[in-house]
């Protein structure tokens, strides 16, 4: 179940990276933007890939392995695993 995570890990941390080597943050502070809006901003685009990501792969788990399970219990774990 880790593996599916590996690829938004290793785009997030690739993202804040090159925002750190461009100093993206920087100007966009000398522009107005404050510190709750940037980080709201991270962790709205986060949540929507994580959503995604969980609603694929609890998909095809339903339709495959977890066919007498509490589905939405199944989806809440996957959630907040990711």
């Amino acid at each position: 179940m880790i593996l599916m995570y590996i690829p938004l890990i290793y785009r997030m941390v690739y993202r804040i990276v090159y925002e750190k080597v461009t100093r993206a943050k920087e100007s966009m502070r000398m522009m107005g933007l404050g510190d709750f809006a940037y980080w709201s901003s991270w962790l709205a685009y986060y949540t929507i890939v994580n959503t995604v990501l969980v609603l694929i792969c609890w998909a095809i788990l339903l339709i495959n392995v977890y066919t007498k399970k509490s589905a939405f219990l199944l989806f809440v774990l996957m959630w907040l695993y990711g």
